[in-house]
């Protein structure tokens, strides 16, 4: 199977999760994380806001700012190639941006250097995961991209239903460390 063919099967079977199953998965997603080391030990998170029916972040947000943990997400920007990133805190508006992935909305975008020093967790969106935890996020590259210029550790949010026995790989295909599901925790 292509990626393009695992993409469009996985987020249409996505879809036909309801409402209570993705409520109910995202917080079994969240309980895992919240034990996980790393989640643990990290002062700061790159975390998505979700679209089209990916694990909701919203209770991972809120838990790790109850925990003084700083919130990055991610920011597109019309005609980049690169993720771009801002804090997230309680008090931010949100609006919808590009390919309505909702962001912050007037929150400066950091530098290279700010995002180095948090070191954040790196929670990355998936559309599918093999058993080598490679992903196939929507074909833009953008996690790619971002991913392989970074050191930080980057685990996977996922129904287990998004799994897939191999994904085609590329040569840009960065490689998760983890992928959390409501199953539990799947490490290389």
């Amino acid at each position: 199977m292509t990626k393009a063919e695992i993409r469009r099967r996985l987020i249409a079977a996505r879809g036909q999760l309801s409402p209570t199953e993705r409520q109910e998965y995202s917080l079994a997603i969240a309980e895992h994380l919240w034990a996980q080391p790393e989640y643990i030990m990290a002062r700061a998170l790159h975390v998505y806001l979700p679209i089209r029916g990916e694990v909701d972040t919203q209770p991972i947000i809120e838990r790790a700012w109850s925990e003084g943990k700083s919130v990055i997400v991610p920011v597109l920007t019309q005609g980049a190639s690169e993720l771009a990133h801002a804090v997230l805190t309680a008090a931010s508006q949100r609006t919808e941006g590009l390919y309505g992935i909702p962001v912050p909305a007037d929150a400066p975008l950091l530098s290279a250097a700010e995002l180095e020093a948090s070191a954040p967790l790196v929670l990355v969106p998936l559309v599918a995961f093999d058993r080598m935890l490679y992903r196939v996020g929507y074909g833009k590259g953008y996690y790619d991209r971002f991913l392989s210029s970074v050191p930080f550790v980057r685990f996977g949010l996922a129904y287990a239903m998004q799994f897939v026995e191999e994904i085609p790989r590329e040569e840009h295909d960065q490689q998760l460390d983890a992928v959390i599901t409501e199953l539990g925790v799947v490490r290389r």
